[in-house]
């Protein structure tokens, strides 16, 4: 009676100590809604930017917002990261699993005797215990593959500003290419005034006005794509972020260096190749999966050696009997599951090698072409100057009454086709600097730095839940 008190205790002692289900439903409007709810009009958010932005102003929410800033709001917003602050909590779990002992097994039973009355009982109870370090390879293993994830984590984080560089970069640019066209189209309409008074008096063809007037058509059309891209742009950084693009209406977007990229002083070859391999987010991560695979083959190995088992056994019959539990490696010296982690291992050391051949390819690749860019820049700059120089002789020659008002609009058309090539050159810049710096995985120069990403969601302390 004694004993089955005993049991019925234990029992309610496990029951009462398990984890219970507590449900999450998800309903999609009420996500949408939520998201579109999303703005800068957050305190926490404003919480956020003050501890992780040291050159923000005091006001909150501000008229304006760099790469810097932007990041950090795809820091706090994007979903991008959630998924994967989730898959980290999944890995740090995983660890908790491989620390776990295994649990000891008991098994009862009753029955008839005829040897020592109508009825005989039975407890059997087996403790195990791990052998060659099998739960240290194991807890290693899971360690280092929750590190796999944090690396992610950042790949992710980088993935995102790279994102948003290039999609602030082609905003930017696109607004100074629209004043640019806004521009031309001043001085072609002005063109096309000149011709159609010349028309009027038979001091020219109708060819010539039919020819201006196209191309005031071609730039107004110019400036209606333009002003689209604009919008579309505007779009992609909120969507990158994780807002919807209400939520950016009133916020401005700079670039510090837009008009001036990076000297390539400040990125010779040495300095980027080693930023780039001491730094890159995907080699790190491959060293760690490397890692795990050689502790994965270490717990294969270890495998091979069986593990014991104390088992006391109580009989009614017999009395109390203890002796060791062991399993017999006669048919199986885990060579299969061995084989499979010191392949998995040699893959990952392939991978590594192959991602960091790639990586300097990639660095070399993009230092010689940003330099090319930065080049084809400063020499579009010249141009630009040299034509502007121009106009400004051409605009005293005509207060002189040397030349007619054609002559300044058509050398002021130059210096507008001047400054288109000056804007494509710079656009090639930045793009060149963005692909650098995804080579490297590193802000460029070196000396600036990246916002390291939360591993827990920091809309959780307003939201209470992840979303």
């Amino acid at each position: 009676m004694f004993r089955l008190r005993f049991q019925i205790i234990v029992v309610f002692i496990l029951v009462g100590g398990c984890v219970r289900y507590v449900p999450r439903p998800i309903d999609p409007p009420l996500l949408e809604q939520s998201y579109r709810a999303r703005g800068l009009a957050d305190p926490n958010l404003a919480q956020f930017f003050k501890a992780n932005f040291k050159g923000g102003s005091e006001a909150w929410p501000p008229r304006s917002m760099d790469l810097e800033g932007l990041t950090l709001l795809a820091l706090y917003f994007s979903p991008d990261l959630d998924e994967v602050r989730s898959r980290i909590a999944a890995s740090e779990a995983a660890i908790i699993t491989a620390r776990t002992k295994p649990n000891p097994s008991v098994l009862t039973g009753a029955g008839y005797s005829s040897e020592r009355g109508p009825f005989a009982f039975r407890s059997d109870l087996e403790i195990p215990f791990e052998t060659a370090g099998k739960r240290q390879y194991r807890v290693l293993r899971a360690e280092q593959l929750s590190q796999v994830t944090r690396f992610s984590l950042a790949e992710t984080a980088w993935g995102l500003r790279s994102r948003l560089r290039a999609a602030l970069v082609d905003h930017l640019i696109s607004s100074r290419e629209l004043e640019q066209r806004s521009a031309e189209v001043q001085i072609r309409r002005e063109i096309v005034s000149i011709y159609e008074r010349r028309l009027e008096v038979g001091e020219t063809s109708t060819p010539f006005v039919t020819a201006a007037r196209t191309d005031l058509s071609r730039v107004q059309l110019e400036i209606e794509q333009l002003q689209g891209r604009i919008a579309e742009t505007r779009a992609a950084i909120a969507g990158v972020i994780g807002l919807s693009a209400p939520a950016l209406d009133n916020l401005q977007f700079v670039l510090s260096d837009l008009e001036k990229p990076s000297p390539e002083q400040a990125l010779n070859i040495q300095s980027v190749q080693k930023t780039g391999l001491m730094n890159r987010l995907d080699i790190q991560r491959l060293l760690a999966e490397y890692a795990a695979a050689d502790s994965d083959l270490r717990l294969q190995l270890a495998r091979q050696y069986p593990d014991i088992a104390l088992a006391p056994v109580y009989s009614s019959v017999e009395g109390i009997l203890v002796g060791p539990g062991l399993a017999l490696p006669l048919f199986d010296r885990n060579r299969g599951p061995i084989a499979e982690a010191d392949a998995r291992r040699l893959t990952a050391g392939a991978r590594l090698l192959g991602a960091q051949a790639t990586a300097i390819a990639e660095m070399e690749r993009g230092l010689a072409d940003y330099r090319s860019a930065l080049r084809e820049l400063n020499q579009a700059q010249a141009t630009l100057d040299l034509v502007r120089q121009r106009e400004q002789t051409t605009e005293h020659q005509l207060n002189a009454g040397e030349v007619d008002r054609l002559a300044l609009a058509s050398v002021r058309l130059e210096a507008a086709a001047a400054d288109r090539d000056r804007l494509t050159a710079l656009r090639r810049a930045h793009t060149g600097l963005g692909t650098l710096e995804d080579a490297v995985q590193h802000p460029l120069p070196p000396d600036t730095t990246m916002p390291e990403p939360s591993t827990t969601n920091p809309r959780e302390k307003k939201e209470g839940t992840r979303q």
